[in-house]
């Protein structure tokens, strides 16, 4: 059994040491530990994401590709330096597109449950429901409630205390055949093996943004927060938000901030929320530069922008195991940030651009990502910080 243990920090930049596993070389994939062994000679690896489970051990889910199809898995940590045997989660193809943003996503709830939901290659949302001792899982159940083979994508799973799972996703199946938009944000509750569907923006008359990443989570009322990405019809793409409460009601979508971005096409750019704020990426001066806004009435605050010596390239991510800290994907690099009393500062710097998924564990932070399919790993050992 793991102890977890939660980090918090109250500096700001410090220096890390890197231990045990190397960045991984194009050359000689085998050059790594034995804990992630059994990825990193493995060709056509991608949207690896690192969990850290209640128990304190390491969970791994990634999309592999096989001569036709791609399917998802998922490895359990079982020892020190090793992780189960790979579970195929799918039985049905996954969805082919591989980027960042439209990556399966794993929930974790109480009494040892675990949630993981994707798109399947036919539109179709799925989800699987099990435990995470020994990963046994039930056989998947689809979320959407018609069946129109159009756009649905990137879903969003969480847990509330009572062991329902809910889950959201951008869908589409109002579009023209072909076309994304317009798009509204679904909802589904699932327990028992069924889920309920319900279509959370029907009610406004513009789209949710087809291909930005929405986000689920419960908040301190013991309900949910949603965060997506909208529309309006004077052509601004900016972020709402929907709460639930306990009981299952839900508000309508409110903006997050006053409009700022107005595009004609898709950012792929997700937010997170926190600490009843909300995160993301925007791009509306030219350049990237990421968000923090905890009420509507006032413009956003700038945490970071594009510079010449950084560019941020992907959206925010938490970092699992580590209660307010955000991967920010960058290059030449990626960093971290978290939320220091009021202000949110960079507690790492430096870190691999190929980063986009990060866990914190007893005192070691560890980064994965995919560059080519192939699976990359990097370890910082911070115990003596």
């Amino acid at each position: 059994m793991f102890d977890r243990r939660y980090t918090r920090w109250s500096h700001v930049i410090v220096l890390f040491t890197l231990i045990a596993v190397p960045v991984l070389a194009e050359e000689s994939p085998a050059d790594q530990s034995t804990l992630f062994g059994f990825l990193t000679a493995t060709e056509k690896v991608y949207q690896s994401q690192l969990f850290v489970q209640p128990d304190g051990s390491l969970l791994m889910v990634w999309t592999q590709a096989g001569e036709a199809d791609l399917d998802l898995f998922v490895a359990s940590q079982i020892s020190a330096d090793a992780f189960s045997r790979p579970i195929r989660i799918n039985r049905a193809p996954v969805n082919g597109y591989t980027g960042d943003e439209a990556r399966p996503t794993v929930a974790f709830g109480p009494d040892g449950r675990i949630a993981v939901a994707w798109t399947a290659a036919d539109g179709d949302i799925m989800a699987a429901t099990g435990v995470t001792d020994g990963l046994v899982f039930t056989a998947p159940i689809k979320l959407n409630q018609d069946e129109n083979k159009t756009s649905r994508t990137m879903p969003a799973i969480t847990y509330t205390s009572d062991g329902v799972a809910h889950a959201v996703w951008v869908d589409g199946r109002d579009a023209p055949k072909g076309m994304e938009e317009p798009a509204n944000i679904y909802y589904a509750r699932l327990m028992d093996g069924r889920a309920e569907e319900t279509n959370l923006t029907a009610a406004q008359a513009a789209s949710v943004c087809g291909c930005c990443r929405p986000y689920i989570g419960t908040n301190a009322a013991g309900g949910l927060d949603i965060a997506f990405r909208n529309t309006s019809d004077t052509g601004y793409r900016d972020i709402s938000y929907i709460t639930a409460d306990a009981k299952g009601d839900f508000s309508a979508p409110q903006p997050t901030s006053p409009p700022i971005w107005k595009l004609q096409g898709c950012p792929m750019s997700g937010p997170i929320r926190y600490d009843d704020g909300t995160l993301w990426r925007d791009a509306s001066t030219g350049s990237w530069r990421l968000l923090w806004s905890t009420t509507a009435e006032q413009d956003p605050a700038t945490l970071f922008g594009d510079r010449d010596d950084l560019q941020m390239t992907r959206p925010p991510r938490s970092v699992s195991g580590a209660d307010g800290w955000v991967l920010m994907g960058g290059k030449p690099n990626s960093f971290i940030i978290a939320k220091q009393d009021v202000e949110w500062q960079i507690v790492r710097e430096g870190l691999p651009e190929w980063a986009s998924s990060a866990a914190l564990t007893d005192d070691t932070l560890i980064l994965v990502g995919n560059v080519k399919g192939r699976f990359h790993a990097e370890t910082l050992d911070l115990s003596t910080e």
